[in-house]
């Protein structure tokens, strides 16, 4: 985890809530953010619920059809010859009463011996495997996303307190200049300056304070708040250090890392695997669905039944002469070949990816690593010499303004290039689903 000056960075501070902070603790680390993530994230959520459908997808490919049950019951009513064919005799007949009893396996054996059952199981298994990977991929990106977030969150509480700093500096300077004046050792001019720069300062915390409450409101709909407002103190840090795990690497190193790990790689291999066996299925549909029929029937007439019963057994199906699947084999072709397509655009985003997270990060640690060496140093220091050089006479005030604001634009920027640092080493973790922090 990350750590800075001996003490550890990102580090867990104490267990999740139980739900009086809605269901946040008071005190909020980095690490105890990606854990409430993966416990209560709504894209989670929503993810962890498809995989279960897609479960019972599977469930259901893996069933034999019921079988249909046929009961009839049929009535020969008694006919007089003597009304329909007049005087030819008395040839009348008395009612007579069947019933029968027919069963079906509903294709079920033909389903299992043409391997169509066995084709539904493996593409039912192979959305479900997809379906497994998508969690670990909303995981891979929004933990990013989090991390992202999180450091925004400190940014901006940090640019308060610099705010709230740079207040309380010309509040202390007016005071002085206030008295000064009064004792007529300074003109009006002075004090107007150093009055127009308290209030602006006193504008710039007003807007830290709300970039603050923003950053942490992006935060909390992350971790699932789904209402009210937590109040929460973030205990994790943002100063700088190198990355053992990013020492000696490259972008080539990372990027044949990323093809083999990343999540949304491994999704889209199982939709061209589901693709090419539902190509597969619709190429087996071309043998009919033939159900094997048994029955069983007597006639009772008279009174009395026929010692001598029916028994029936038979096949039906339908015969594939005017129609050949060349429709769903035609679809199933074109999903394939899309499959194959999205395949390869994702390997071409994971390129992409990768190179832009690289740049990105040495691009930023450089300008970390510049800024932390010196440069923020010497802006504070000639802040500090400005004001006390002014205080007894030895620099103007124009000089001390600029020396202040000068010290405050190199601050903000610190705290800017801190935020850029870690957002683009979450941004190469997302690249190539490795952790480095």
């Amino acid at each position: 985890m990350f750590a800075a000056l001996g003490a550890p960075l990102f580090a867990r501070a104490e267990p999740p809530g139980d739900g009086s902070n809605h269901g946040l603790p008071e005190r909020l680390s980095l690490a105890d953010a990606e854990e409430i993530f993966r416990a209560r994230g709504l894209d989670v959520l929503i993810a962890e619920a498809s995989a279960h459908g897609a479960e019972g997808d599977l469930v259901a490919a893996g069933q034999h059809p019921n079988p249909n049950l046929q009961p009839t019951v049929y009535y020969v009513p008694a006919l007089s010859r003597d009304v329909l064919y007049g005087n030819l005799g008395n040839n009348a007949t008395t009612g007579t009463w069947g019933f029968g009893l027919g069963l079906d396996d509903n294709a079920g054996i033909e389903d299992q011996l043409s391997g169509k059952r066995s084709l539904r199981i493996e593409a039912a298994a192979k959305a479900l495997a997809a379906a497994r990977i998508g969690v670990e991929d909303v995981k891979r990106i929004e933990l990013s996303q989090l991390g992202q977030a999180y450091v925004a969150a400190v940014m901006a509480k940090r640019n308060m307190q610099a705010a709230k700093e740079t207040y309380d500096t010309y509040d202390v300077q007016l005071k002085l200049n206030q008295r000064q004046y009064d004792d007529g050792a300074i003109g009006r001019l002075d004090l107007s300056q150093v009055m127009t720069a308290q209030l602006e300062a006193l504008q710039a915390l007003a807007t830290a304070r709300a970039g603050y409450d923003q950053a942490v409101a992006s935060l909390v709909f992350l971790l699932g708040v789904r209402d009210g407002r937590p109040q929460v103190t973030l205990t994790s840090d943002i100063e700088y250090r190198a990355l053992p795990a990013l020492q000696g690497q490259s972008a080539d190193a990372l990027l044949a890392q990323a093809i083999e790990r990343r999540t949304d790689v491994r999704i889209a291999q199982r939709n061209l695997e589901q693709s090419e066996v539902a190509l597969r299925a619709a190429k087996r549909a071309l043998l009919p669905d033939v159900s094997v029929n048994a029955g069983y029937s007597e006639i009772c007439s008279g009174g009395t039944c026929s010692s001598a019963p029916g028994f029936q057994l038979g096949l039906s199906g339908n015969l594939p002469v005017l129609y050949q699947q060349q429709g769903e084999i035609r679809r199933a072709e074109t999903n394939v070949a899309q499959a194959r397509r999205t395949l390869e655009k994702t390997k071409a985003q994971v390129l992409s990816d990768v190179t832009q997270g690289w740049a990105s990060y040495a691009a930023a640690r450089e300008q970390i690593e510049r800024m932390q060496a010196k440069l923020i140093a010497e802006a504070k220091l000639s802040r500090d010499l400005a004001q006390v050089m002014y205080q007894k006479g030895a620099a103007s005030l124009v000089d001390f303004l600029f020396a202040e604001r000068t010290y405050v634009a190199s601050e903000l920027e610190y705290h800017q290039d801190l935020a850029n640092y870690w957002s683009s080493v979450f941004q190469l973790e997302a690249a190539t689903n490795l952790r480095f922090h």
